[in-house]
């Protein structure tokens, strides 16, 4: 700077008004060469861009300005019309911004003059004419030719979203099954308009919008990137939060949510949850879950607790493979098949009740075993069949009593002929086959007591009573 008594401060103030013609700052100070209007030649061969000065950005006082703290100073583009002053007065050659001036840009700008951006970038073929006021501080739709990511804000908005729904198990829940729901997207800007000029905008040259609208009935708060991706706070405070591309969300520590309504996630692809802790899920309603194909899980220990009833209802094959399993149930157990029952044991195998047990089969019931024994506690044993009973041994057959003064009584079945008193039922007709001892169970390796048959069939016909070996008859 040139010595000199008129410098700000000391004498007249000078300021001037211009247009920015570059940015590009070597210095990166958010600097701008612009030309002034009474001071720069508009002939840019007489007077290149290249040689106007540059001129120094004033920020304001919530911008520190130094050392990196503040706000860069940078946000004027090529064609901006900008008022400032001269810091070294009527020399004019330290030029400082105060402001910019918006105006309505018009089709006189003429190619290879001054006052103008010099690539003819700036304005846009969608303000001519208009105000340089950004569309949406004017209360106006921003068009597709402005900015296409910002139309499909609004064409594109998501609507008929389906929730889920309930697992169709009627037998357990008397309720009625929740139905599919659905939601959609909420209007852009509310159901009112922005009006001018209480819709605050600030637009990027990228098309980035920042708003904070104090339009009455519609107060905003959005934050839209060109991309498409945004976020608004509506008027009632609905909040609506909408990515258009990945979404990344990292806490360090807790996060609580409390939500006082219901929920809905709809995901359209697959869904992970990994805990690495323990995950502990509490319903104070009904449970419902759902799905289209398998459901697999893998646990440790697994616990189990239906304080009321459960039914499980499978339509194929239900295996359960077990180290062990243990059944206990206060009430009774049915198991109905449509086909066969087969039970497996590698070990023993345990029908234990503490009252009746009864064995039913439609068909031939058969037990095969290396040895079958069939004992009663307390009572007598009862073989009855409303046919032919047969009972048949590779070896000896020993029918003995325990008690030495009881007897063994062969004869028709009393569950057979209920009506029949006991005694005075029909005569029995036994047939005997092999080497047969009748007796008690102390004499029943007697040699004595045995029937030598020779192989022949032999019976014994008469009333019921105490089976006499004597009257066996070839």
């Amino acid at each position: 700077m040139r010595k000199s008594n008129e410098f700000l401060g000391l004498d007249g103030f000078v300021w001037w008004t211009g247009v920015v013609e570059d940015r590009d700052d070597p210095l990166q100070l958010g600097r701008c060469k612009v030309r002034c209007m009474g001071w720069h030649d508009e002939n840019i061969d007489k007077l290149p861009t290249n040689d106007l000065p540059w001129a120094q950005p004033l920020q304001p006082i919530t911008s520190a300005a130094l050392a990196g703290v503040g706000t860069s100073a940078t946000g004027l583009l090529e064609g901006s019309w900008v008022v400032g002053f001269f810091m070294d007065g009527k020399e004019g050659q330290f030029p400082v911004i105060m402001g910019s001036l918006a105006g309505i840009s018009g089709d006189g700008e003429v190619m290879g003059t001054g006052f103008r951006d010099p690539e003819g970038l700036y304005p846009t073929a969608d303000f001519k004419g208009k105000p340089d006021t950004p569309t949406l501080a004017r209360g106006e739709e921003i068009s597709s030719n402005e900015s296409p990511a910002y139309q499909n804000k609004i064409s594109g908005r998501l609507e008929g979203v389906k929730t889920a729904k309930g697992a169709d198990v009627g037998t357990i829940l008397s309720r009625s099954i929740p139905e599919s729901g659905e939601w959609s997207e909420p209007e852009p800007r509310g159901s009112k308009d922005s009006e001018y000029p209480l819709n605050h905008v600030r637009k990027t040259e990228a098309g980035h919008i920042f708003e904070v609208d104090d339009s009455v009935g519609a107060e905003r708060i959005h934050t839209y990137h060109s991309s498409g991706t945004f976020e608004e706070i509506q008027p009632d405070g609905t909040k609506v939060t909408k990515v258009v591309g990945e979404n990344y969300e990292i806490i360090a520590k807790g996060q609580n949510v409390s939500i006082k309504g219901g929920c809905n996630i709809t995901v359209e692809g697959d869904t992970r949850i990994l805990t690495k802790g323990d995950y502990i899920h509490e319903v104070t309603g009904n449970y419902h879950l759902s799905t289209k194909g398998n459901f697999v899980q893998q646990v440790g220990s697994y616990s189990q607790k239906v304080e009321v009833d459960k039914v499980t209802e499978v339509a194929g094959l239900y295996d359960i493979k077990s180290a062990s399993l243990g059944v206990v149930t206060k009430g009774n157990i049915d198991i109905d098949s449509g086909g066969d029952v087969g039970i497996t044991a590698s070990d023993d195998l345990f029908f234990l009740a503490a009252d009746d047990t009864v064995m039913q089969s439609g068909g031939t019931f058969n037990l095969a075993s290396n040895e079958v024994s069939v004992l009663a506690m307390d009572g007598a044993l009862n073989l009855a069949s409303k046919k032919r009973l047969n009972i048949e041994a590779d070896d000896s057959i020993f029918i003995v009593s325990s008690k030495e003064e009881d007897s063994i009584i062969m004869g028709r079945s009393p569950a057979l002929f209920a009506d029949a008193e006991k005694d005075n039922l029909r005569d029995a007709e036994v047939e005997i086959t092999g080497n047969v001892s009748a007796g008690n169970s102390a004499d029943r390796d007697a040699e004595k007591d045995k029937i030598p048959l020779d192989g022949h069939v032999h019976e014994y016909v008469g009333p019921l009573g105490t089976l006499d070996t004597d009257k066996a008859k070839a």
